[in-house]
């Protein structure tokens, strides 16, 4: 129910974020959480990774910025700043979920099922003070907005963070949240190919970015991962030592 609270922040910031944002910046700025999650990881744990880590996540970011701005410095408005603490709210909820269930015999489905009824039960609670109660929204879809509701909850929702439950708990939140941040790769292929969004050529020097920081980052840190059960230590020689 913890982990459900935690989600349930993450989906209020990325809704109202998005109504004062597009859904280009959404997703590209949610993809920070690559270097949200690392950070949150390390700093609870006793395993540091390797500072060219940290340079794999900034030239992801940087190409993040590329690929939002188009190369042109635009100020953050409202719906950025929400977008922005639901990426550092879904690092605590990636880093939280692997602390909490990862050694735990726990169903991933049942998890799943926990936390998005946690979801439901307070925005539920919420929406007798706020808004359109829930049947009159529901009365209010016609037959393709319901199918585009659906599509939400089911694949985006549910699939989703039913796979993302699944694989937190049998790999690192580090590699959860290199693998997430790719989002914004995709929100331009989809951008691009269904809604025809123009792309600069500092747009796509943005996705080459993104993809080489990812890569590199993922392979840092499962190489870092490895490491002790191999008998290495990971953390470099002082010098004067052999």
């Amino acid at each position: 129910m913890l982990l459900g609270t935690l989600l349930a922040a993450v989906f209020a910031f990325e809704t109202f974020g998005i109504a004062h944002t597009s859904a280009t910046n959404a997703g590209l700025i949610i993809s920070l959480t690559i270097v949200f999650t690392p950070i949150l990881d390390s700093a609870i744990s006793d395993r540091r990774l390797p500072g060219r880590f940290f340079q794999a996540a900034v030239i992801a970011i940087g190409g993040v910025v590329l690929l939002a701005s188009g190369g042109v410095f635009q100020a953050p408005n409202l719906g950025d700043l929400l977008v922005l603490a639901a990426a550092i709210i879904r690092a605590v909820h990636v880093t939280s979920m692997s602390k909490l269930t990862g050694n735990a015999p726990m169903n991933s489905f049942h998890l799943t099922t926990v936390q998005l009824s946690t979801c439901a039960m307070l925005f539920s609670a919420v929406s007798l003070f706020y808004g359109d109660s829930i049947p009159h929204f529901l009365a209010r879809l016609d037959p393709g907005r319901t199918m585009l509701f659906l599509y939400l909850v089911v694949a985006c929702t549910v699939f989703a963070f039913l796979i993302q439950t699944w694989a937190v708990r049998r790999t690192s939140p580090s590699r959860v949240s290199l693998l997430l941040g790719t989002e914004p790769v995709w929100a331009a292929i989809v951008g691009i190919t269904v809604a025809h969004d123009p792309v600069a050529l500092a747009g796509y020097l943005g996705i080459a970015l993104i993809l080489a920081g990812t890569a590199w980052g993922r392979s840092i840190e499962q190489r870092h991962r490895l490491a002790p059960a191999a008998g290495i230590d990971p953390r470099p020689v002082p010098a004067g030592r052999s």
